[in-house]
């Protein structure tokens, strides 16, 4: 260890970043992350990418520790050849989770007999092309929901990032057989742990950010759930919930509980705050909750902001501050003492 640059510490630490953040990320999908019809292949998918993520840095890391090529080993390569069909995979279930399965999408995973089949001078560019295309695809995916904007106006940021960064690795992947395998194994230790880091500020900034996907996914490319529904009707019964019964309160409130407060199932709530309201609903809950906020800033203006925060639903004053300056451009005293006259 002595004998190791400042150089690959960092590259150490960077590999150690991303192999703990990719496992952290796949207990918050799995156990935290609130996502209308969450499915056992998108569990699946997201398990099959991180423990290939995974592997891939403990190689990275085994090398810049002084051990030997990563790409002399057979774990290594089956987990470079195992990303892009289980990025592709996961991407499709988390987003459109009502797809249908057919038997055909397992050709998705042709890379990986190709580890078999051919040099792999030739298997890798390959390999890097398919990924490249399966990122751009899925920012296409998102693109299309480019209508919501507002919604997902830093989210677009974060998957145009993720598209060039996946451009870059496909150039690097035509590179390979030209260039030292060091240059590769540098900058694709990178290049992961940039796209963890990139996910993991997604999630932080937004933690609703693929439920949000979901479902103005799910209202941009499925069948409306809403032609039995009356819909005039459904948003007043909203509103009434929500506003005169203060449902906002319940910090614990879930798409399911409202759904069944209103009287519907929770694709037809989602579709109906996605079409109607134009934001998805956590974005919308939030929003419910600022404007309640901002009545009680001005009515009680001997109550204090953590008081504030805690009776209109938010989890803590962080969460609070947060979701109001991004609502108002201002923080809650700043608010108070904006609209109190002199």
């Amino acid at each position: 260890m002595n004998d190791l640059s400042l150089f690959d510490l960092t590259n150490i630490a960077i590999a150690g970043f991303a192999a703990v953040s990719a496992v952290l990320l796949l207990l918050a999908y799995v156990a935290l992350i609130d996502v209308p019809g969450k499915s056992i292949y998108s569990i699946a998918s997201c398990a099959a990418l991180v423990a290939a993520l995974a592997t891939i840095e403990v190689g990275h890391l085994v090398y810049f520790t002084g051990g030997g090529q990563p790409l002399a080993h057979f774990y290594y390569k089956l987990a470079l050849f195992m990303v892009p069909p289980a990025f592709y995979s996961f991407g499709r279930w988390a987003i459109l989770p009502t797809e249908t399965f057919r038997p055909f999408q397992l050709l998705h995973f042709l890379p990986i007999p190709a580890l078999f089949l051919l040099p792999l001078k030739i298997a890798l560019p390959l390999l890097f092309t398919l990924g490249a295309g399966y990122s751009l695809w899925l920012g296409n995916l998102v693109y299309g929901l480019r209508d919501q904007r507002k919604q997902f106006r830093f989210e677009f940021l974060y998957f145009a990032v993720m598209s060039v960064l996946a451009v870059i690795v496909l150039g690097l992947g035509f590179a390979i057989p030209y260039v030292d395998h060091d240059y590769f194994y540098y900058f694709y230790n990178n290049a992961v742990a940039l796209g963890v880091a990139i996910m993991l500020v997604a999630l932080v900034g937004n933690p609703n950010l693929i439920g949000d996907l979901t479902e103005a996914a799910r209202v941009k490319y499925g069948s409306s759930t809403l032609r039995e529904v009356d819909v005039d009707a459904s948003l007043a019964k909203l509103n009434q919930v929500m506003i005169d019964g203060k449902a906002y309160q319940n910090e614990s409130l879930s798409l399911a509980s409202l759904a069944e407060a209103v009287g519907l199932s929770g694709h037809q709530l989602s579709e109906l705050i996605n079409t109607r309201l134009g934001i998805g609903f956590s974005r919308y809950v939030r929003e419910c909750r600022v404007n309640a906020a901002k009545t009680l800033l001005i009515s009680a203006p001997s109550r204090s902001i953590l008081s504030i925060s805690m009776d209109t639903g938010f989890r803590s004053q962080s969460a609070f501050y947060s979701a109001f300056k991004e609502a108002t451009g201002q923080s809650p005293g700043d608010y108070r003492r904006s609209q109190t006259p002199p």
